[in-house]
């Protein structure tokens, strides 16, 4: 900023002010120098003396221009989001967890990508199968039910997030999945279940009469790690929308909104509704979806998430199972959950990965979208099922709201390792970790004759993941090590 020079300003009227009161003019114009010399403007009892040009009181006075106030720097805050794909319970992964005193135990599917679930401060997890009641068989493909130590173990590990809004959601009927919802609400009311709703449907009124906030879950058992030891941990945040979830987290509003495109069947079961969300409309007289267009009650859901919240997660359960690209009518209901508000799109159901891209609406609204990470665990038999993949969303606020971080954000490439004979869980590696010793040793071959290698596997990350694969450095730094143990590599073998 330029500034005005007041003071040669002030001395230019002390100099005149000074000529002013030195040079008299006679009458005819002539100056004081052509007279004789006299004593001038003599004072006497009746006058006052005159005021001195130099006495600056007398003078009007000037304010002087404020400095212009220092620049504030507002230090940048990050949030890292992780999400897993579809937890598939099938019958080798159902009995890996049998102990010897016939409980369940499921600690071990999360112990492999802990150093992650560490760093994230939300984790979500697509549990693809209901935990409908262990009163009840346990039971895999084609109607499943899983064991609800499988929430137990979930919430050991810290997830913050699960999607129960999938296709199979409604395998053990409405009783089930509302042991489903109230086995999450009243063990783990702060994990966020997000997508069906139990006994106790999320009114807005029971919604209302609750805290605002609460703490993260209940009292952890012994041993137990949970959201309460993160450095930031997150906060349960109620809203009057049910089919809203929202989390607090260093103080923004994250919100969440999972729903599927069906339960397995043409029409809704006319008993699910209310108690499962869906991503599909339907119509109201014969209950028949629409299975290629997004329901106007979601785009509601996520223009009110977007009022309510600093970024919306909307988490679709969509698309052909087994297809390494979406449908064209993905793309169109995708971005019209854009344009209702949504920041990041996190689709599961085809059991294979399909693609990561930015995707930029005719209206210019822009969101990252994972169309599908394919799996977590499952013992499914093709090697394109067990290549996997892990979101991550790194979030950044520089003083102008929280936004997506490009060029930390993208996917990291992992493989679903089991053995054969019987057929057990192993562990789940990163690609970059893996090996052709362990392709080999992958139950895919004993079992089907499929055989795992390393060329097709970095070929599907090239060709699916592209410049958004990741490697643990990028999310970790440069000294993370490998997560992955090998000292237990046999005992999947054990029966």
């Amino acid at each position: 900023m330029k500034r005005f020079p007041f003071g040669r300003l002030f001395l230019s009227c002390l100099t005149g002010l000074s000529l002013c009161g030195c040079t008299q003019k006679n009458p005819s114009g002539s100056s004081a120098s052509d007279v004789t010399p006299v004593e001038l403007n003599p004072v006497t009892e009746q006058e006052e003396a005159p005021v001195s040009v130099t006495d600056v009181s007398k003078l009007p006075q000037i304010t002087p221009i404020p400095e212009p106030a220092a620049e504030t720097t507002t230090e940048a805050v990050e949030i890292s989001l992780m999400m897993v794909g579809d937890n598939l319970l099938h019958t080798g992964i159902i009995v890996s967890g049998k102990q010897d005193d016939g409980t369940y135990n499921y600690d071990f599917e999360y112990e492999d990508i802990r150093e992650f679930l560490d760093a994230a401060d939300i984790s979500i997890i697509n549990q693809e199968t209901p935990l409908g009641g262990d009163d009840r068989e346990f039971t895999s493909y084609p109607t499943f039910n899983s064991p609800t130590a499988v929430a137990d173990a979930q919430a050991k590990a810290g997830f913050d997030v699960v999607l129960g809004a999938t296709n199979h959601a409604y395998d053990t009927g409405l009783s089930g999945l509302i042991h489903f919802a109230d086995y999450y609400h009243n063990n783990y009311p702060n994990i966020l279940l997000c997508g069906i709703h139990g006994s106790e449907t999320d009114a807005p009124a029971e919604a209302a009469s609750e805290p605002e906030t609460a703490p993260y879950g209940p009292p952890a058992p012994e041993g137990w790690r949970n959201r309460k030891e993160k450095a930031h941990p997150s906060t349960r945040v109620h809203t009057d929308d049910p089919r809203v979830y929202l989390l607090d987290v260093k103080g923004y509003t994250f919100a969440f909104i999972n729903a599927t495109y069906s339960h397995n069947w043409e029409s809704v079961a006319r008993d699910v509704v209310g108690h499962l969300d869906f991503l599909c409309p339907y119509d109201p007289n014969t209950y028949r979806l629409n299975m290629t267009e997004v329901a106007p009650q979601v785009l509601d859901d996520i223009r009110e998430a977007d009022r309510i919240a600093d970024v919306v997660i909307v988490c679709p359960h969509w698309g052909v199972e087994y297809t390494f690209q979406p449908m064209p009518y993905q793309t169109t209901m995708a971005q019209a959950m854009i344009d209702a508000g949504a920041d990041v799109i996190i689709g599961a159901h085809p059991h294979v990965v399909e693609p990561v891209e930015w995707i930029t609406t005719p209206n210019g609204n822009e969101a990252l979208c994972y169309y599908s990470l394919g799996n977590y665990t499952s013992t499914q038999d093709y090697p394109e099922r067990v290549y996997e993949a892990m979101a991550w969303v790194q979030f950044r606020d520089d003083g102008d709201g929280m936004k997506v971080d490009r060029d930390k954000s993208g996917a990291l490439s992992i493989i679903n390792h089991y053995t054969y004979s019987p057929l057990r869980f192993g562990h789940i590696y990163l690609l970059e970790d893996y090996s052709e010793e362990l392709c080999n040793a992958h139950g895919l071959l004993p079992r089907t004759g499929r055989r795992l290698n390393m060329n097709d596997l970095k070929s599907w990350e090239a060709q699916l993941l592209g410049d958004y694969a990741l490697k643990r450095a990028d999310v970790l730094g440069d000294g993370a090590g490998s997560g992955t143990g090998t000292e237990n590599e046999t005992a999947g073998d054990e029966p």
